[in-house]
């Protein structure tokens, strides 16, 4: 259960900031190992980054054409302890399909001998095996595609990322860690022993004061900032801005995922299935502004659906198929060359042994355990702590993710759940999704939907939400604002449609008893939801308008220079 704790620890082994999936990482590795842990945000959970990726845990196949071999290896074997041992139920084995664009036997051959060097650095993982496609079988395979000469399928997965962070969070207090959201960094000072640290909860108001005998930093796209708050010398890191957008998953698609190219730059663009919905990104650019603010531009938006527009002939896509957008940042390390793919993701663990603090910069979401465990290990060998046995290390290396995302026995309880669920007329979707994400824990909102029938019903159709898990969620995962529950603890807000606010005030009409809030507070939390939505649309509002535009342009018969680019969207 992550719930805010009944006491703050006046003293720890090792304070973590940053609730990220790199934060989180740190907490579980530590907490196994022993250590005394209190992990911090001064946000939420997973509230920058590890909530906006591309929802892919992958090996990096493209870094082997820049011979970065060694990372992909690392991003593979992370790849297989994640889909096999640690999160089974959260990380899922995916088929990617990459058609190629011309008859070009250098770079078929090329492509793959790289395909056979990933499969290899997989060990097969389990006989999922790439293979090439002939224009005949990529037809069949994906018919509303435009037509290629060949392609190529391989395996990665696929996971909900901030649900794998929550997970991690579970495991690491389980494992004995205090964990804590919206609780700052105010104040830290080194006395030689220790840190005398000062925390400021912005919504209860409260300030804690707390010693800790080392700190990771694991901030994200805000290490630099926090370094200087420990007056330790930043490390120059790229903040690069990667927009996606959420469409209707148009009759015919299928369940793969589709490397397509952009039509503006030739990057490669990631095509996945996502709950009743594809998703597709990302861009890249470079990012100076507001680190909670980023938001999607509507040129990006008009980029990345032309593009899929263009790869796709067969699903007639429409402007008015774009239901979301959203922009993260990755912190990357500085870099010499242009801002593209070869750009490197690998991390950078700095260890000030002086002033006991561990630094981690760059990664990506798929290795965060490897980060995790180096990190640890450098902060064992600060505090002059015995190194850890084989048992632990294996532990560390394979065990589940808490109690409730276990392997074992899933289909037994699948089929219990759903044998019950019938009688209180739940959908099998619903059951699926609950399991996926919970465990064995779904049993407790089954159970929940048994005592009240409407709190099974879904939230929004086609989509596997109810009451149910919101009150769950409220109960368990520490949930402070109606944003928390719609943005990370489920991907309601970028799913549905909830402009209008009633499935929002539905919600918060439920919870609302567990979080004591009157009638006004509702209302704000509600607000607070729906001024991000009108933000976060508005690149889509802006590029259908465009589009719209264009459209009766060309409708009127206007000349071809003065129809603007966007008209490819529009077609």
């Amino acid at each position: 259960m992550i719930q805010a704790p009944a006491h703050i620890p006046r003293e720890v082994d090792c304070l973590v900031l940053g609730g990220g999936i790199t934060g989180a990482g740190v907490a579980r590795d530590a907490a196994i190992r022993g250590l005394s842990v209190l992990l911090v945000d001064s946000h939420d959970f997973a509230s920058g980054t590890s909530h906006l990726t591309s929802k892919l845990v992958h090996g990096g196949l493209r870094y082997l054409e820049y011979g970065q071999f060694r990372m992909v290896l690392e991003g593979v074997s992370e790849r297989n302890r994640l889909l096999n041992l640690i999160a089974p139920n959260l990380v899922r084995p995916l088929k990617f399909i990459i058609p190629l664009e011309e008859h070009d036997l250098k770079r078929w051959l090329l492509a793959t001998s790289a395909l056979q060097l990933y499969d290899l650095m997989g060990l097969y993982d389990g006989g999922r095996r790439s293979r090439t496609l002939n224009e005949a079988a990529l037809a069949e395979a994906c018919p509303a595609l435009r037509s290629f000469p060949s392609a190529l399928a391989f395996w990665d997965a696929q996971t909900n990322d901030a649900r794998l962070v929550l997970a991690t969070l579970r495991t690491a207090v389980e494992a004995g860690a205090t964990i804590l959201n919206y609780a700052g960094l105010q104040a830290a000072s080194f006395d030689g022993r220790a840190w005398n640290v000062h925390l400021y909860d912005e919504d209860a108001g409260v300030t804690f004061a707390l010693r800790a005998r080392s700190i990771v930093n694991a901030t994200g796209p805000w290490t630099p900032l926090t370094a200087e708050l420990l007056s330790e010398p930043p490390k120059p890191l790229m903040w690069v801005k990667g927009t996606h957008i959420v469409l209707d998953r148009l009759a015919g698609f299928g369940d793969d995922a589709i490397v397509i190219r952009s039509l503006r730059d030739r990057r490669p663009l990631w095509v996945v299935p996502w709950e009743s919905r594809l998703l597709l990104g990302t861009t890249e650019s470079l990012y100076e502004g507001n680190l909670r603010r980023v938001r999607a531009e509507a040129d990006e938006v008009a980029d990345l659906f032309s593009s899929f527009a263009d790869a796709f002939p067969g699903l007639h896509a429409r402007p008015h198929h774009v239901r979301m957008s959203f922009a993260g940042v990755r912190p990357i390390i500085q870099q010499e060359g242009a801002l593209d793919s070869a750009l490197s993701r690998h991390h950078e663990i700095d260890a000030d042994a002086a002033c006991r603090v561990i630094t981690i910069s760059g990664g990506k979401l798929t290795t965060f355990r490897r980060m995790a465990e180096q990190a640890v290990d450098q902060v064992v060998t600060m505090l002059a702590l015995p190194p850890i046995n084989r048992r632990t290390r294996q532990r560390l290396r394979g065990e589940a993710l808490w109690p409730g995302l276990v392997r074992g026995g899933r289909g037994d309880l699948h089929h219990q759940l759903a044998h019950e669920a019938r009688s209180a007329e739940v959908n099998e979707d619903t059951i699926s999704h609950l399991i996926r994400h919970y465990g064995v824990n779904a049993a407790g909102i089954v159970a929940r939907m048994f005592r009240d029938r409407s709190s099974a019903e879904p939230l929004v159709e086609g989509l596997p939400f109810t009451l149910a898990e919101m009150e769950y969620l409220c109960r368990t995962e520490s949930v402070r604002h109606l944003e928390d529950l719609v943005r990370r603890r489920t991907p309601l807000y970028f799913l549905a449609d909830l402009e209008d606010g009633r499935v929002l005030r539905r919600i918060v009409e439920h919870i609302a008893p567990l979080r004591v809030w009157d009638a006004g507070e509702r209302d704000r939390q509600v607000g607070r939801v729906l001024d991000d939505l009108a933000a976060d649309l508005s690149a889509v509002r802006g590029f259908q308008q465009q589009a719209a535009g264009v459209t009766r342009a060309i409708g009127a018969g206007a000349s071809a220079a003065a129809v603007p680019a966007a008209s490819a969207a529009a077609s």
